[in-house]
């Protein structure tokens, strides 16, 4: 990654966000583009004024990269900031998120899950209440039965590999009672199991029955005290996965541990 790109408010919640992109970009040794997309309830000046602060905050610790700001023309917040994301080529985005609601005032609703959804690279969804003191040692990967489950393993690789000592969780997932599903779910689980052989990934497998891929997934990383989950979603308007829709909106409003999103076309370098 060369650079990282954070959606700011001023809301507690992307102080968070922030404070969390700083630390990935120290560790990818890539450079931070801090944004706000303008609007009439803050003033002008008083927001450059902020943003020249968290910049100036964040540098302290990039020694090596630059914290630079942007300010994006008012408009919708999910189409300002991936007009910034691909012309400034950024590799991913962080933005906060808000209680059980799910994102703050700011990125409610629609314009959260299009952001996401929509965005030229993958996105990193955090809360306010992110405990940034825990080191992120547990990583879960769920894996499903659909052809695209298994595009997100390089991006938690690449994560897995920044924060040392961390663990990933391939969760297997069955959405129907069917040995057929099971057995496709294996067979995936078994190819990623020796790819993170390959690069040297520390790593358990387990596997969970369910009707509902969300729930099961927040319940087991709750369980296992993990530190981020792993989803697709896809950008064009297909049924293909089990996480897309209602599930990718349902993971991002409900999980209170951090969310990276990857899309097929991410993955495939068609957003780049």
């Amino acid at each position: 990654m060369d650079r990282i790109m954070v959606g700011v408010d001023f809301s507690k919640t992307s102080l968070a966000a922030i404070r969390l992109a700083t630390d990935v970009a120290f560790r990818a040794n890539a450079d931070l583009l801090v944004v706000w997309v303008q609007t009439a309830e803050m003033d002008y000046d008083e927001a450059e004024a902020k943003l020249k602060e968290l910049v100036a905050s964040a540098q302290k610790k990039l020694v090596n990269n630059k914290a630079e700001y942007l300010i994006a023309k008012n408009g919708k917040i999910y189409t300002a900031l991936n007009n910034v994301l691909k012309e400034y080529r950024s590799d991913l985005l962080v933005i906060g998120t808000h209680g059980n609601s799910g994102f703050d005032e700011k990125f409610a609703g629609a314009n959260a899950f299009k952001t996401v959804t929509c965005s030229h690279a993958p996105v990193l969804t955090v809360r306010e209440n992110f405990n940034f003191d825990k080191p992120l040692e547990r990583i879960i990967m769920p894996i499903d039965s659909t052809r695209d489950t298994r595009q997100k393993v390089p991006w938690t690789i690449e994560f897995s590999k920044m924060f040392p000592g961390t663990q990933i969780h391939v969760l297997g997932i069955f959405s129907y009672k069917n040995k057929t599903i099971r057995g496709e779910v294996e067979g995936y689980v078994n190819s990623v199991e020796k790819l993170l052989d390959s690069k040297h990934v520390k790593y358990v497998t387990d596997y969970v029955e369910s009707e509902n891929t969300t729930l099961s997934t927040i319940e087991y990383a709750t369980k296992v005290n993990a530190d981020l989950i792993v989803i697709m979603s896809e950008q064009e308007k297909t049924f293909s996965n089990i996480f897309l829709g209602p599930y990718a909106q349902q993971m991002l409003n409900l999980s209170p541990i951090p969310v990276l999103t990857v899309s097929v076309r991410q993955v495939n370098g068609e957003s780049r």
